[in-house]
């Protein structure tokens, strides 16, 4: 159960944090995200007198997600991808208890379970604000002018399905472990000072895909403002959310929905190295926080991240050499004035306060993943390879449904790294923890670093008491 001080409301207050001002646009709201820890109460009925008003409040529930405990940081470069062995440069003199804890995927560790709680809270507290945006504009549709109540509702609907769904992954077992009817999360959707009951697994995922569905309904196919939920973040995240469930039917529908509709396409070449134009939704960073973020995960001396060996081994194909646009990184001797060594170049190279939530290449991957056969399947990965620098791999290097699988893997490390999505990855697939990469291997290969796994290792974050 919710305790009911997360989600208690204080009439003609709405429980809004920062970003009532217009995103990013004064010292003053990031202050607040960073140094308060409770939502700020301001005049409701000012708030949503206007249109403006309501685009104000959903700017705040994407800066709060920006904020260091969840997208900012640790969701995706931070403690996420650690839990998700993105780096084997960890050791347990540099890095903080709370990053080799979660590399080692105890996540009952003291330090983790703290940090989960603060997850928790800051997830409820933006869904909370989303719950009033809703309620809110039922009530004044009047002030609404086109088609901006459809476009509120909608993105709304889809960040409130967006903030469980991540829940869900980080707090309850996995479909794939037949554990469906398990008690998972509180899918809340409305304000109340009452506790929300906890759903089922199965209940959630219904929930989220409701959400979506209503809000694909919603949303005008010709916006792509990326920074923003849009229909075609909707069904791209209607694929990850079917693809989660087990439904491959659906995902794949929902994820050749985006790739036929020719709204988007691949790169071909790096001069973005995080391809944010191929991004379905991205979330932009308050500029001096991203570098703050970046150099506190991977800042020398800690020497956090991948190291040359490893870059090799993931990125480096054929002949020893690679033509593979993602392998690019920190210069491991040198750094530079604006990174670290072992850091991905991506993170400060290009666009570098703007980070992907959901990708164009995920859809191809789960496309490929659903595809009735080998030959089919190989074609949407060699789309993205194509548009990586990569030489498409063929038949003979792909002949069966296990390769393809584990190709399909492979790319999703080379395409996510520091991203957080590999955590989520392995979960799904339910991967077991000695075949987690960096596990230490019997007898030792020289050169090579290794990672331990806990003896209690979970892929599921303990919920708040």
């Amino acid at each position: 159960m919710l305790k009911s001080g997360i989600m208690q409301v204080v009439r003609k207050k709405i429980l809004v944090m920062a970003g009532l001002c217009v995103l990013f646009s004064t010292v003053a709201c990031q202050k607040w995200v960073d140094d308060a820890p409770q939502p700020l109460q301001v005049d409701e009925s000012k708030v949503f007198s206007t249109e403006q008003g309501f685009r104000d409040a959903l700017n705040g529930v994407y800066l709060q997600l920006g904020s260091s405990a969840l997208y900012g940081r640790e969701l995706t470069m931070g403690v996420l991808s650690l839990a998700g062995r993105n780096y084997d440069s960890v050791s347990v003199t540099k890095v903080s208890n709370l990053y080799y804890k979660a590399a080692t995927c105890n996540l009952a560790d003291p330090s983790v379970k703290s940090y989960s709680a603060e997850v928790w809270n800051k997830m409820y507290q933006s869904i909370a604000n989303l719950n009033n945006v809703l309620a809110n504009a039922e009530t004044r549709k009047g002030i609404f002018t086109g088609d901006n109540y459809k476009t509120v509702k909608g993105e709304a609907l889809a960040l409130r399905a967006y903030l469980h769904f991540d829940l869900l992954r980080l707090f309850a077992p996995a479909p794939v472990t037949g554990q469906l009817a398990s008690p998972a999360i509180p899918y809340v959707t409305a304000l109340s000072a009452n506790a929300t009951p906890v759903s089922s697994v199965e209940q959630v995922l219904q929930n989220c895909i409701a959400d979506l569905t209503a809000a694909d309904e919603l949303l005008s196919a010709d916006d792509l403002t990326a920074s923003q939920f849009t229909k075609w973040a909707v069904k791209g995240l209607l694929a990850r959310v079917y693809m989660y469930k087990g439904d491959n039917a659906q995902a794949k529908e929902n994820a050749l929905a985006v790739i036929n509709s020719n709204k988007f396409s691949l790169s071909t070449n790096n001069n973005d190295l995080f391809f944010t134009k191929e991004s379905l939704f991205k979330l932009y960073i308050y500029n001096n926080n991203y570098y703050a973020y970046y150099k506190s995960v991977f800042s020398s001396p800690v020497l956090l991240g991948l190291s040359s060996s490893a870059q090799t081994a993931v990125y480096v194909t054929g002949n020893g050499a690679t033509s593979d646009y993602r392998k690019n990184f920190i210069n491991t001797l040198t750094g530079n004035g604006t990174g670290a060594a072992l850091m991905p170049k991506k993170f400060y190279a290009t666009a570098s306060n703007i980070f992907p939530m959901i990708r164009l290449s995920e859809m191809y991957y789960i496309a490929a993943e659903c595809a009735a056969d080998v030959p089919t399947g190989l074609s949407y990965i060699n789309q993205v390879r194509t548009g990586r620098g990569v030489p498409a791999l063929t038949a003979a290097n792909v002949p069966d449904a296990g390769s393809l699988s584990n190709e399909i893997m492979k790319e999703y490390r080379k395409e996510f790294i520091g991203e957080g999505q590999m955590f989520f990855y392995y979960k799904r697939k339910n991967t077991p923890f000695t075949a987690l990469p960096f596990y230490p291997k019997v007898p030792a290969v020289a050169g090579e670093a290794y990672v331990p796994v806990a003896a209690n290792a979970s892929y599921t974050f303990i919920k708040p008491e």
